[in-house]
């Protein structure tokens, strides 16, 4: 337990620091830009690595039922979920990106709410919840800072989105089994 705990703090300590202007200012002017890239890039593997291991010796006692209704719309809300995910991170300058200005954390906040209510345990509410909290925060701050998507769109960006997301999506849900240990119904 102590290890996906730990791997969670360092996850979620490193990118407070990137979601906040002001502390990631104060921190990539004493590295460089590029050195915290790096050292967030670096960090995160290692807390993701720590947060897998970690993750079958913590308990996993039921905390609640889960929804019925999430585990149903699931399947199409983790999709839009990736395809958001899939904008966000490649920086493809749509219409939807602009709209939605962090499309990643759009996604991330879908993909973990729904998550978050499909299951019911002690892992998954404390993984998902955590993803959940930190990218309502990353979007709050990074909008309250004025961070926002300023270009000027082409619909060929979202359709390529949408392709590689959808691509993506149906190939987590074939194998969520196999790497997570359950099937997406």
């Amino acid at each position: 337990m102590l290890m996906f705990i730990s791997g969670l703090l360092l996850f979620f300590i490193l990118h407070v620091a990137t979601a906040t202007p002001s502390l990631r200012k104060k921190l990539a002017g004493g590295t460089g830009d590029n050195a915290w890239k790096g050292i967030v890039a670096l960090g995160s593997l290692g807390a993701v690595v720590l947060i897998v291991l970690g993750w079958k010796a913590a308990p996993n006692t039921v905390l609640f039922s889960p929804s019925a209704l999430a585990i149903q719309l699931a399947p199409a809300l983790v999709t839009v979920a990736l395809v958001l995910f899939v904008i966000g991170g490649g920086n493809l300058p749509g219409y939807i990106k602009r709209t939605l200005h962090h499309p990643m954390l759009v996604g991330v906040i879908l993909w973990s709410s729904t998550h978050l209510l499909a299951n019911g345990g002690w892992r998954e509410t404390v993984l998902f919840g955590a993803f959940l909290v930190f990218s309502v925060y990353a979007l709050c701050s990074l909008l309250l800072a004025g961070k926002r998507a300023r270009f000027v769109p082409a619909w060929k960006w979202d359709a390529i989105g949408l392709a590689i997301g959808l691509f993506v999506a149906i190939g987590i849900m074939h194998s969520h089994k196999w790497l997570f240990g359950v099937a997406v119904t």
